[in-house]
């Protein structure tokens, strides 16, 4: 429980690391591309680096919003419940929630290792590494989601072992 508790974490650390370099490349891509276009030069590989760059700070963020409890979620009826009952609820959560990160996980690593050969439209570079984000985003949240399964019976109160708030 530890040792996966301390991978959730490195996890969650890597995660907001990914997406806060991939936050200020972006912003340096789309600002730059404004002042090159205002002085009259183009950059056109900022829009594909910028909508990649995009894609992948949406699934690195998702992981560690997903570790800090921070998706959205309508706990209005967990809430009301007794606590057997609600650890009963949010152990169904965990359950449909890892059956469908695990499905997606499959399939985009399937995606990602299929566009190995194909290259974006300006910039040269193999379609798989931008695809990659996907997998391992969710790889991360599958993670934070048995670390927070392991938890349901074992906590006090139904606030901790939510998956959203």
């Amino acid at each position: 429980m530890k040792l996966l508790g301390l991978l959730s974490d490195i996890c969650e650390k890597v995660a907001i690391a990914v997406a806060a370099l991939l936050l200020v490349a972006v912003f340096c891509l789309v600002f730059g591309g404004v002042v090159l276009r205002m002085t009259g030069h183009n950059f056109s590989m900022s829009e594909e680096l910028s909508r990649w760059g995009l894609v992948s700070i949406c699934f690195m963020g998702a992981s560690a919003a997903l570790k800090q409890k921070m998706h959205v979620a309508v706990n209005m009826l967990v809430d009301l419940l007794p606590l057997s009952v609600g650890k009963i609820v949010v152990t169904i959560s965990y359950v449909l929630v890892f059956v469908l990160l695990v499905y997606s996980t499959g399939y985009s690593w399937k995606a990602a290792m299929g566009a190995e050969g194909m290259t974006g439209d300006i910039v040269p570079m193999s379609m798989m590494w931008v695809k990659l984000s996907l997998p391992i985003g969710m790889g991360m949240m599958i993670v934070h989601l048995v670390h927070g399964f392991l938890k349901i019976y074992s906590s006090p109160d139904i606030d901790t072992i939510r998956i959203g708030t």
